[in-house]
C-alpha cells in the first residue's frame, strides 16, 4: 500500500501541474484500448474465462441467462480421474461437490466465457458487499449499445442499479480528445458488479458484442487491489502481458488508479486493476479470493507455450501453485494447465491445448 500512497500523491501532483501523461505507459494516441502492436510473438492470450463459485445457480442464471442473454450448458460430466485434477489444480477440499456449468455467447468472437462451479454447500464469501472501495475481485463489464434500453429491462426483472441513474461521463483521450461512456452498474449475485457500458462518440466499444442484439459480453473482469504494482508486474513479468492505461480516475467522487492490462495485441478479454489510496480503501473479509470459496474464484489465459510461462515464473521466483497437468475438461477442452497465485492471492490458471 505504500508503493501507491507515494505514487498516487505524485500523480495528483503532476496533474496539478499540467504535466500528466499516463505515467508513460505505452499507448495508441487516440484510444488506450487500441492494441499497441499485432501481438504475433504474443504467448499468453485475452481472458479466456472467468470462474464463479456459488451455490445458488439460479441467482446466476436470472441475471446472466435472462437479463444478458447467454447461453447456459451443463450440469457437464466430469470423470474421477479429471475431477481429482481439478480438486489439485485449483485447490478444491475433496469433500465439497460441485457441478460445472458454462454460461456463454455463442457466435460472437472475443466474449469471455463463463465456468460456474455451483457447490454442495455454501463455502465463505470472499466479499461482504458491492462496495467498490472493498479489496477482492468484483464484477465484469458488458459492451451495450443501448445502455439506458439495458437498465430499463434489467430492473425490470428487479435487479437493483448500484448508483442512482445511469451514468454518463466524458473520457478524457491521450491526445486531447474525448468522448461520452454510459454506465449502468448492477448489483450481481455473490456480491459481484455487472456493468453495462457503452462507448459514443463513434469510439469502438469496450468488447465484441452481436451487431443484431446490441449486447456483448463479458468482455473483462476487474478486481480492487492492495498494490497495483505487484499485480502488474505478476501479468506483465510471468505472463508477458502489457498495460495500455495506468492513470488516476477522477470521474466518480472518490479518484482511484486505473491499470488497464490486456494481452498484446487483443482488443477484448482485459483486466483493469484499481487501487485507492490508504485512506479510502475499504479492507476485504479476509477469505481468499480462490476456490473454493465464494464469488470470482479464477482467471483463465490461454497460452501458446506453457512450459514458457513456467520459465518466466521460476526466473521471477514466482511459485507454481499446482501442475502442470494435463486432462480434458468441459470448460478448456483436452489441454495441459497449470495454476499461479497472484500476489493479492488470486487464482489465475494457464492452459495451451493438447490434441
Amino acid at each position: 500500500m505504500t508503493h501507491f500512497s507515494a505514487r498516487f500523491l505524485a500523480i495528483i501532483t503532476a496533474m496539478a501541474l499540467g504535466n500528466f501523461a499516463l505515467n508513460a505507459v505505452a499507448q495508441n494516441n487516440e484510444d488506450v484500448m487500441a492494441a499497441t502492436g499485432r501481438g504475433e510473438n504474443a504467448n499468453t492470450g485475452p481472458l479466456h474465462t472467468v470462474t464463479i463459485i456459488t451455490p445458488d445457480l439460479a441467482a446466476l442464471r436470472k441475471l446472466y441467462e435472462t437479463g444478458l442473454g447467454l447461453t447456459v450448458t451443463g450440469p457437464h460430466a466430469v470423470s474421477d480421474e479429471d475431477r481429482a485434477v481439478q480438486h489439485r489444480l485449483w485447490g478444491m477440499p475433496d469433500d465439497l461437490g460441485y457441478d460445472i456449468y458454462m454460461f456463454r455467447r455463442p457466435g460472437v468472437d472475443g466474449t469471455v466465457q463463463m465456468r460456474v462451479l455451483v457447490t454442495d454447500r455454501p463455502t465463505p464469501h470472499m466479499r461482504s458487499g458491492w462496495d467498490r472501495q472493498q479489496i477482492g475481485p468484483y464484477g465484469m463489464g458488458f459492451p451495450t449499445i443501448d445502455v439506458f434500453g439495458a437498465d430499463e429491462e434489467l430492473r425490470a426483472l428487479g435487479f437493483e442499479r448500484a448508483v442512482p441513474e445511469v451514468e454518463v461521463f466524458q473520457v478524457s483521450a491521450p491526445n486531447g480528445d474525448s468522448y461520452p461512456v454510459s454506465e449502468a452498474p448492477f448489483y450481481g449475485p455473490e456480491y459481484l458488479r455487472i456493468i453495462a457500458i457503452g462507448r459514443g462518440g463513434g469510439r469502438p466499444q469496450v468488447g465484441s458484442y452481436n451487431e443484431e442484439t446490441g449486447r456483448g459480453g463479458p468482455v473483462y473482469a476487474t478486481q480492487i487491489v492492495p498494490d497495483a504494482d505487484a499485480m502488474i508486474e505478476f501479468f506483465t513479468t510471468v505472463l508477458d502481458m502489457e498495460v495500455r492505461s495506468d492513470r488516476v480516475w477522477r470521474e466518480y467522487e472518490i479518484p482511484f488508479r486505473f491499470s488497464l492490462i490486456h494481452a498484446k495485441g487483443s482488443q477484448t478479454g482485459h483486466t483493469p486493476l484499481v487501487e485507492y489510496a490508504d485512506e479510502f480503501e475499504i479492507p476485504g473479509t479476509g477469505v481468499a479470493p480462490r476456490p473454493p470459496n465464494r464469488g470470482m474464484a479464477i482467471w483463465s489465459y490461454k497460452v501458446k507455450d506453457l512450459d514458457g510461462i513456467l520459465a518466466r515464473a521460476e526466473a521471477a521466483n514466482v511459485p507454481v501453485h499446482a501442475g502442470p497437468e494435463t486432462y480434458e475438461s468441459p470448460s478448456l477442452g483436452k489441454h495441459r494447465g497449470a495454476t499461479f497465485l497472484a500476489p493479492n492471492g488470486f487464482m489465475i490458471e494457464v492452459f495451451e491445448a493438447t490434441k
